[in-house]
C-alpha cells in the first residue's frame, strides 16, 4: 500500500508528484515492473482471450456529444476495379482511411489529458499543451500496459443490470466485490468496473450521457491507496456523474493529475462477465500518437 496517501503530508491531488522523479512521465505505469508482470502472467490458467472494445464504426456507437463520430472510408474498393482500374501484373489490392476522435471508442486518457491550475501531474504547465499537441506526459510517452486485470462487477453484486444514474461506487462496493468474486487488487492492478452503462446507452441513446454510476472519491482514494496502475470501466467518464461534490471531474483531476494513475474508458465487459472471470492478464497498448492527449485502444483479457 502507498502510505503516502494517509499519512496527512500530501493531498490526493498531488500524491505521486516526484515519486518516480521530477521529470517522470509515465505515472502509475512505472508499477508494472518486470516483477508485477511475471506474477500477473500467472493468472492466464485456460488461454482464453477477450477483446474489451467496442467496434469501431458501428452507426449507433456511443460518442460524447461535442466529440465527432467515427468516420470510416474506402480509398480503393472493388469498384474502382469494377469500373477498370488495373495495376502490372494484375495486383489488386483495397485501402481504407478512419478519423476518429482520441476519446471517441473504446480508449486510454493519456497523462496530459487532465489539468487542475494551469499543472498537469508531477506539475508539468499546462502551457505546454499547445495546438501541436502535448509536449510532456503525451499518450506517446505511455508504456504498454501489462499486468494484472481485476474486473469487478458491481452490478452483480447489487443484483442489477445496471446501475441507476447517480450511482456512487463505494470502497465497500469494491471490497464487497473482492469477497464476492474471490480476487483481490493489488499494487500494479488494472481495475475495471462494470456499471451496465451501455445497456442504458442502448435503450436511452443519447441522453444517456447526461448521467452515469461510477467511482466516487472515496473509491479513488482506495484505489490511490492500493497502488493501482490504471482504472477503466463500461461507461464514458469511470467517476460517477453528476459527481457528488459538483465539482467538474474530480476522480480525473485526482487520479489522473495527482496520483499519475490512467483512466480507460468505454470498455466493454460483458464477454468477461458472461464467462465468469474476474482475475486475468491485462494487456493493451495505446497507439504512440505524438503529443495526443488520449488513444483508441483494443484492450485484451488473457485467462
Amino acid at each position: 500500500m502507498n502510505d503516502r496517501a494517509t499519512d496527512g503530508e500530501r493531498p490526493l491531488s498531488e500524491l505521486n508528484w516526484g515519486r518516480w522523479g521530477e521529470g517522470d512521465e509515465r505515472g502509475a505505469a512505472n508499477l508494472l515492473t518486470p516483477e508485477v508482470v511475471k506474477e500477473a502472467v500467472g493468472l492466464v490458467r485456460d488461454g482464453r482471450v477477450f477483446s474489451l472494445a467496442l467496434p469501431i464504426g458501428e452507426a449507433d456507437a456511443p460518442v460524447l456529444p461535442g466529440r465527432p463520430a467515427c468516420q470510416h472510408y474506402m480509398r480503393i474498393d472493388g469498384g474502382d476495379y469494377a469500373a477498370g482500374l488495373s495495376r502490372r501484373t494484375g495486383f489488386q489490392s483495397v485501402d481504407d482511411v478512419v478519423m476518429l476522435p482520441t476519446h471517441g471508442t473504446t480508449h486510454m486518457d493519456a497523462l496530459a489529458h487532465i489539468a487542475d491550475e494551469h499543472r498537469l501531474f508531477n506539475g508539468f504547465p499546462l502551457s505546454g499543451v499547445r495546438s501541436n499537441g502535448a509536449a510532456r506526459l503525451g499518450i506517446d510517452k505511455t508504456p504498454p500496459l501489462v499486468g494484472p486485470g481485476v474486473m469487478l462487477d458491481v452490478c452483480a453484486l447489487r443484483g442489477v443490470e445496471s446501475l441507476g444514474p447517480g450511482d456512487v461506487i463505494t470502497p465497500a462496493d469494491i471490497e464487497a466485490c473482492e469477497q464476492r468474486q474471490g480476487v483481490r487488487v493489488r499494487p500494479g492492478s488494472i481495475v475495471l468496473f462494470r456499471t451496465g452503462w451501455l445497456s442504458r446507452f442502448a435503450s436511452e441513446g443519447v441522453s444517456a450521457f447526461k448521467s452515469e454510476a461510477g467511482i466516487g472519491m472515496a473509491a479513488a482514494q482506495w484505489l490511490a491507496e492500493r497502488d493501482v496502475a490504471a482504472v477503466g470501466a463500461d461507461n464514458f467518464a469511470v467517476e460517477v456523474i453528476p459527481t457528488e461534490s459538483g465539482k467538474a471531474a474530480p476522480v480525473h483531476r485526482a487520479l489522473i493529475r495527482g496520483c499519475g494513475i490512467y483512466l480507460m474508458e468505454l470498455f466493454n465487459l460483458e464477454e468477461l462477465r458472461e464467462a465468469g472471470v474476474g482475475e486475468f492478464l491485462f494487456v493493451a497498448a495505446p497507439l504512440r500518437i505524438v503529443g495526443g492527449v488520449g488513444s483508441p485502444l483494443n484492450p485484451i483479457a488473457i485467462t
